[in-house]
């Protein structure tokens, strides 16, 4: 059976058979076995925000909004010393 997000009340991406009907999240040896991606869901979330900020040029409150974060929190992401984004704010393609 396939669970959308209108038959379930878990608010996490990535929903199982067994994780719908509660608040758990999907474990990281599922979301293996389905990507084929080693690393947790952290690592993977991580990354998302990495790219969006890089993508967005380091807009803080944009990171906030997408992610629910603080800025605090969201300013960690955008001054990490990454060539791109360094580029970015030097006014290079960064490529």
């Amino acid at each position: 059976m396939i669970y959308s997000v209108s038959n379930t009340a878990n608010p996490h991406l990535f929903v199982t058979m067994r994780s719908a009907l509660g608040l758990d999240p999907a474990g990281d040896r599922w979301l293996f076995l389905k990507t084929g991606v080693p690393v947790g869901v952290q690592a993977i979330r991580e990354d998302r925000i990495l790219h969006e900020a890089h993508a967005s040029g380091g807009d803080i409150r944009r990171i906030c909004d997408l992610f629910g974060l603080w800025v605090s929190a969201a300013e960690r992401y955008v001054t990490i010393d990454h060539p791109d984004l360094i580029a970015m704010a030097n006014g290079q393609d960064g490529t």
